[in-house]
């Protein structure tokens, strides 16, 4: 369990900084390719089908091991659902998030 609240502090992130209901479009998915390489991406979707069934679980308390972040003004419903979509996100093509093996841009990946 503690892996997955690892890997869903990634999208909560995102969730967290939004100023207002933002669209998860094709931006959030380069700024996404461009801070996590592949194999990363496809653990955070494995823990995303992880938080899909188990609803019950407290999602919120995720936020208070996030850096900053002390207490989070979305209830778990909430939470769990942004997941749901979030997961949706990743599985659509158009944005190739599951399949999209191309460098970060980490300075010291780079050459």
């Amino acid at each position: 369990m503690k892996e997955n609240e690892n890997l869903l502090m990634s999208p909560l992130w995102i969730l967290h900084n939004k100023k207002k209901e933002e669209k998860l479009d094709r931006n959030i998915a380069e700024q996404f390719k461009d801070i996590h390489e592949l194999k990363i991406r496809k653990m955070i979707y494995d823990s995303l089908k992880w938080a899909e069934k188990n609803a019950s679980y407290e999602f919120s308390k995720i936020f208070e091991r996030m850096p900053n972040i002390i207490k989070t003004k979305y209830d778990n419903a909430f939470i769990y659902n942004y997941l749901i979509r979030f997961k949706g996100f990743m599985e659509n093509e158009e944005y190739g998030l599951l399949t999209d093996d191309r460098p970060t841009n980490k300075p010291w990946e780079q050459e």
